[in-house]
């Protein structure tokens, strides 16, 4: 399926065709017996404790739905209100746009609150997306397990709001069920109010010029390295891409059509958070220069890109406090910025943690300097 270009009417029209085939599969998929992707997802997102032909028992479906419901409150009180209400005051909005995550994991909850009315969003990350969990064929011991891991998972990304790549790779090694990425974005896109329409595996075509959906066997794990879903709130068709991409130069050197991709993805609007310091780090020049040169806006915490380059080309704002990295980081890195916290003078609360800093949380929102004038000022 070709991604809508901005202002085509062919483009549009492509675009809801493409969406209405993927509608249909996905229906008859349901029709045939197995769990639709919206039903799996609102299983995951505990808001549909008695469905039929699960292997668990409903006392046992109903606690862990209570449980994922209480999750889901304590991230809207503690990150995912607070960061939409600073988001509708601080930051542009884009309609219809797209937004670009590299370095995301699953977090669709962020990306979605900065900005909720956008068309597309792609995320990036070194983890397999997987095939949405079949949970009516699995056996009531590896469903139970599945389940608390996964709400054990959500009740981490409550309090921190960013999941840790180290318990991504740890699940990913689970035998029978296991999260991979499509868990927490379907359990996010449905709390979000969304209906999953569909969900399709994806790859990078030939060009690097858009993702295509992937050729491969089904049955195939790497079929489903990454994944569009198609998700549908207030008679709104939006996109959600998740990508698995080694961003080191090292690879993306190697591979011209995910070169190219990512060249045209740096070109909107762009999110970086809890990304280990890695665009300061000379491995990822790729896409820290393409970001650097194309991206008309980025949201960032202070392990995105390097403040003293961002000065060059954007005009930054701060939010929060920072005056060094997290102790797992180079101590060394964003001196200029830890200098510009105890220099500037209009710097403005954040009234919810987005990373690593747990007493320092911090944003910046850089806007390049030629857009200064069609940037909405709050």
């Amino acid at each position: 399926m070709r991604v809508l270009r901005a202002g085509g009417v062919a483009g549009l029209v492509q675009f809801r065709a493409a969406c209405l085939a993927l509608l249909i599969v996905s229906n008859c998929a349901a029709a045939a017996g197995a769990l639709s992707p919206d039903s799996v997802g609102r299983i995951l997102a505990g808001l549909e404790s008695s469905p039929q032909g699960l292997p668990i028992s409903s006392a046992e479906l109903a606690q862990y739905a209570h449980n994922a419901a209480a999750r889901w409150k304590q991230y809207e009180a503690r990150i995912g209100a607070p960061m939409q209400r600073w988001a509708e005051s601080e930051l542009a909005p884009a309609p219809g746009g797209t937004v670009f995550y590299p370095f995301a994991g699953p977090d669709f909850a962020t990306v979605q609150r900065l900005y909720p009315r956008a068309q597309r969003y792609v995320l990036v990350a070194l983890q397999r997306a997987e095939a949405p969990p079949v949970l009516e064929h699995s056996t009531a011991a590896d469903l139970s397990a599945f389940l608390g891991r996964f709400s054990d998972a959500w009740k981490q990304f409550a309090q921190i709001g960013f999941f840790r790549t180290v318990d991504l790779d740890e699940e990913a090694k689970q035998p029978g069920l296991r999260a991979g990425t499509i868990v927490p974005l379907l359990a996010f896109a449905v709390r979000s109010g969304y209906r999953v329409s569909s969900v399709e595996p994806m790859r990078v075509n030939a060009s690097g010029s858009d993702l295509e959906v992937h050729p491969g066997p089904r049955t195939d794990a790497a079929t489903w390295n990454s994944v569009r879903m198609v998700l549908e709130r207030e008679s709104r068709v939006v996109v959600l891409d998740y990508v698995r991409m080694n961003l080191a130069d090292s690879v993306l050197a190697a591979r011209p059509e995910a070169r190219a991709w990512i060249a045209t993805m740096a070109a909107h609007r762009t999110v970086l958070k809890a990304a280990s310091h890695l665009l300061q780090s000379p491995r990822f020049g790729i896409v820290r220069d393409a970001l650097l040169e194309h991206a008309p806006s980025i949201v960032q915490d202070e392990t995105g890109l390097d403040y003293a380059s961002l000065l060059k080309d954007f005009d930054v704002k701060l939010y929060g406090r920072f005056s060094r990295p997290h102790r797992l980081f180079d101590q060394n890195a964003q001196r200029a910025l830890a200098a510009a916290y105890q220099s500037e003078q209009e710097i403005k609360p954040l009234a919810f943690r987005v990373s690593y800093q747990r007493q320092e949380a911090n944003l910046q929102v850089a806007t390049r300097s030629r857009l200064l004038s069609t940037v909405h000022k709050p």
